[in-house]
Formats: C-alpha cells, sequence, structure tokens
C-alpha cells in the first residue's frame, strides 16, 4: 500500500524531496529511501541526491494519462505488474503462472482485479493488455529496467523473464555467451560483428542457444541461420529442454514449426525463413544435407514393395506423421511410424525391409525399435510401444481404417490415439502435429484415457499436461477444463510420488520441491498412503 502512495504522489508531482513524499505517506525516510529505489529498479523513478523525479519528461505524461483512467497504486503493485508484462506478451493462462511463480488460486484473484480495473482482457486462452496507454507504459518501463542493467553500447533485442542483447565483436559484458555466439561451440561459426549475450547469465546448451538465436534474429537471413542450427543439431538436441527453453517467449511457436520447414514442409510462419531451396543452400555450407519429406506415393511404393517381399501376412499401425498424411492433415511426412503388436511380426516386417533395400542410419538404433532408411524415406519400426506408451487394446480397436499392400496390412490409428503419441514423445515437430490435429478436430477425452490406461499414469499424465499447456502457449487453442483439471490431479500425484521417492518426508518438503500448493500436497499424501 505504501508503494501504492508513493507512485501515486510522485506521478502527482512529477519531482518532489524525498521528505515531502515520505510526510505524504505517512513513512520514515528511510522507508521512504527503500520505496524510491524501488521505484528507479522497476524504470519508473531517478534519485539525484534528497530529490526524487520520474525518470523522463514524457514518462511522467504517460503516467498522468494512466492516472486518470486507472488506480496507478493497484496497477504497478509488484505482481500486477508482473501480470501486465505476461498479457503485453499474450501469455496463456499457465504460462502467466509459471513466469510469475503464483499459484492457481492467487494468478486468479489478482487477474480478477485488473480485468475489474479494464486493464486485462483475456481473449482465446491469452491475456491482452486492453488499453492502449497501459500498453504502451508496461513496454516503457520493460525498456527501461533492461536499459539500466545494461552495457551502454548493448542493443536489447528481447526482454522479457532474461534479456538477450548484443554487443560490438570483442566488447566486454555481463552475462553469458549465447544465440549465434554461443552456437560457434556446436561447430556452427557465424561470421558476425556482434556478440549475443543473455542477462543474467547461467550455463547455455545447443537449446538455449538456438532459442535465443531466435529471438535476437532480425532478419529472414537470420532466423534460417537459427534453423540450419536446428537441422545440424537436431540428433543431439534434447527435445524436451528445447520446448522448455521457448516457453514463455515469443520463439516457441517458431521452435515447433522447425522441424517441418527444416523437412520442406509448409508452416504457418514460413515467411519468417527464407524460402526453403535457400535453407538447402545455406545448410550446404555448414555441413548439413537437408532432406524434403519424401511423396506419399514414394512411400507408398516402399510399403508395397515390403508387402511384396514378406512371406506371410503382417498386420501393423500407422501412427505418427505416416497417419496424418494417410488421413490428409499433413502433406508430407520424414519418418514413416509403423507398430507392431508381437516379435514375430516385427522380425517379419524387418527383414522384408532389409530385402527391400533399407538399411539402418549411422547413430545406433533406439531400444525396442528399429529404424532404417532407403533413399529419403526412413522407416521407424517399433515393438508394442511408443516413446515409453503401449499401444493398448484400446486404441487397437479404434484403428477402423485399414490398407493392404500386399501381405502388410497397415491400420490405421484413430487421430485421438496419435495425438496422444504426439503429446507423450515432447519432440517439437510432434506438438506441431498435435496442433494440426486439433485444428482438425480431436476427442480430447482420447487423450485421457489413452494416459490412465498405460502402467504408469500419473506420469503420462504429467507428459500429456505438459504438452496441451505448450499447446495453448503457442497456437492459443485451449483444450477442455475439466479435462486439464483430470490431467493435473494425476499429473500432481506423479510429481508427489517422485518427491517422496526422492527422499522428502514430509508434505512441507514435498511441497517446496514440487511446487504445489501444501493442502494440495497433504491430500494426496492422505490418499496415496504416503503421510
Amino acid at each position: 500500500m505504501k508503494r501504492g502512495c508513493f507512485i501515486e504522489e510522485l506521478a502527482e508531482r512529477g519531482v518532489a524531496r524525498l521528505e515531502e513524499l515520505a510526510a505524504a505517506c505517512g513513512v520514515s525516510r528511510s522507508h521512504a529511501y527503500r520505496l524510491a529505489a524501488q521505484l528507479e529498479a522497476l524504470g519508473l523513478a531517478a534519485r539525484e541526491g534528497g530529490v526524487v523525479r520520474v525518470a523522463d519528461p514524457e514518462l511522467l505524461q504517460l503516467l498522468k494519462r494512466v492516472k486518470s483512467k486507472f488506480s496507478l497504486a493497484e496497477l504497478l503493485a509488484p505482481k500486477a505488474l508482473e501480470l501486465l508484462e505476461c498479457a503485453a506478451d499474450r501469455l496463456t493462462l499457465e504460462a502467466a503462472a509459471a513466469r510469475t511463480g503464483l499459484s492457481r488460486s492467487g494468478l486468479s484473484s489478482r487477474l480478477a482485479r485488473l480485468r475489474g480495473l479494464g486493464a486485462v482482457r483475456v481473449e482465446g486462452g491469452r491475456l491482452a493488455i486492453a488499453d492502449p496507454d497501459v500498453a504502451v507504459l508496461v513496454e516503457r518501463l520493460r525498456a527501461r529496467r533492461a536499459a539500466l542493467i545494461v552495457e551502454p553500447y548493448a542493443e536489447i533485442l528481447y526482454a522479457g523473464r532474461y534479456i538477450v542483447k548484443r554487443v560490438p565483436a570483442g566488447a566486454p559484458a555481463r552475462g553469458a555467451p549465447t544465440g549465434f555466439t554461443a552456437l560457434r561451440r556446436f561447430s556452427i561459426d557465424i561470421a558476425s560483428g556482434y556478440d549475443y549475450y543473455v542477462q543474467p547469465g547461467g550455463e547455455v546448451g545447443p537449446e538455449e542457444a538456438i532459442v535465443h538465436a531466435l529471438l535476437a534474429a532480425r532478419s529472414r537471413y537470420e532466423r534460417t541461420l537459427a534453423a540450419v542450427a536446428y537441422a545440424k543439431l537436431s540428433k543431439t538436441l534434447n527435445s524436451a529442454k528445447l520446448v522448455a527453453a521457448a516457453r514463455g517467449t515469443p520463439a516457441l511457436p517458431l521452435v515447433l514449426e522447425l522441424g517441418d520447414y527444416a523437412s520442406g514442409l509448409p508452416t504457418e510462419h514460413s515467411d519468417l525463413f527464407l524460402p526453403w531451396d535457400e535453407f538447402r543452400q545455406l545448410a550446404r555450407l555448414y555441413g548439413v544435407e537437408a532432406k524434403p519429406a519424401p511423396p506419399l506415393a514414394k512411400v507408398t511404393e516402399a510399403l508395397a514393395e515390403a508387402g511384396r517381399l514378406l512371406t506371410e501376412h503382417v498386420e501393423c499401425y500407422a501412427l505418427g506423421g505416416l497417419a496424418l498424411v494417410l488421413e490428409s492433415v499433413k502433406e508430407a511426412t520424414g519418418d514413416v511410424d509403423l507398430a507392431v503388436l508381437d516379435e514375430r511380426s516385427f522380425k517379419l516386417l524387418l527383414s522384408a525391409l532389409r530385402s527391400a533395400s533399407f538399411e539402418p542410419p549411422a547413430e545406433a538404433e533406439p531400444k525396442g525399435a528399429a529404424v532404417l532408411e532407403r533413399g529419403d524415406v526412413r522407416v521407424d519400426l517399433f515393438l508394442a510401444e511408443v516413446a515409453g506408451a503401449r499401444i493398448t487394446e484400446a486404441m487397437a480397436k479404434r484403428a477402423a481404417r485399414s490398407i493392404a499392400y500386399g501381405r502388410l496390412v497397415v491400420k490405421v490409428l484413430s487421430l485421438g490415439d496419435v495425438a496422444f503419441l504426439k503429446a507423450v514423445s515432447g519432440r517439437e515437430r510432434d506438438l506441431e502435429d498435435l496442433a494440426r490435429i486439433a485444428r482438425r478436430g480431436l476427442d480430447w477425452r482420447v487423450l485421457l484415457e489413452d494416459a490412465l490406461s498405460q502402467e504408469e499414469p500419473e506420469r503420462f499424465a504429467l507428459a500429456v499436461l505438459q504438452a496441451l499447456e505448450a499447446l495453448e502457449e503457442a497456437h492459443g487453442i485451449a483444450p477442455p477444463r475439466r479435462l486439464k483439471s483430470r490431467l493435473r490431479r494425476e499429473a500432481a500425484a506423479h510429481l508427489v510420488k517422485k518427491a517422496v521417492e526422492e527422499g522428502c518426508r514430509c508434505p512441507e518438503e514435498v511441497s517446496a520441491l514440487t511446487g504445489l500448493p501444501l493442502g494440495e500436497v497433504r491430500k494426496l499424501m492422505r490418499e496415496m498412503g504416503l503421510a
């Protein structure tokens, strides 16, 4: 409350002595000094000795306009200002909660206050600032705060939870090298007159470097360079880490499309990158041979050849990109994902594919699956499970459509089941396919049913929940609230169980480790017999 009074008084006066502001707000001089320091850190004020003033004349006029419509004390309260910045970034409610650290109830109450003022609205599951003067104020304060902590010669390229900046090459800078500078460590040596940094600093792996490069990019060419880095490092990137690094930033929709763009498939934001042929030429300069996704005719030709070479009938299930292509959800796919339910069928189909000149690529084959390539057609053959999730009897029954390729019968998993497998895989291109399925029409209940039918339902519920939150943030596609509520409960149970396995002995320790509300933890631990 005292900070709110201080802001209101300073906005009214423009400039005042510290003693005057202290008297007007009924605080001690030392308390007033701390409040002035807080306002300076916010980018609102500047101090000169015992005098405090609004940082600059333009900001003063902007504050007066906003003050004529809103209570500055409420608008610029600590968490309220954070929420306004979330609204400026058009975050979803889940992403806003994650950025601010607020519980669901805390977010709801603070958001209700801002909506009641008329400063914020919710559109399609995303926050938005409802008043243009408030929008300008938020951006001005954010820019001023960032300018206070970066070098005078640094150019701020992105300011949110962290700052991405560039400085003249060789100039000293605070933070950690990132973006195009950090990518040099991973054999992507991009000539530039700048060095790129993230502030505050921290560990910057290839995933963070790619995300920060996209945030720093100021041209289609630079974004395409980031896509080249993705293509070169794709076999070693941690997909979950890549998506997590992009969450809460404008880079998330681009990150989810990198896989399709690198495969020559159409994407929603393709106009932000160079045409694919130019990407392919640029990739060659960095030792990357970009291959376009093969047309369906080439895929069906390979399946038909394998079907002719089979010694007996084999039934398999089309999942992933192949299922989406067969259901006309997607134009093409780089991988042909097939699953069989028994070991004999696995060996028979594997033998037929080898007889059709399919060979393993240079990288090691994943456990419980086989990877084979022939030219630009790649087949991923799974035995009974994908990404740790079993192909259940219910999934098999829902695969109503089947296509015969000689002795090979391909049954197409339902879009709901494909969506579940895409969600639990965690790969960025799979989340983009999940968005395609949702736009086509998705039976959301199937995702919950599939998660609960697995051996570790809570773990899969958490994976589905995280995928749906990323989907909502990137595309504004909001799943039903009841579905998210059930998934959250199952996911919370998984987090509590894991915390106890890691040595937490009481609800307070579990709450501190998981970030779950203490009351919810106590209830779950009682129900699970862990209390």
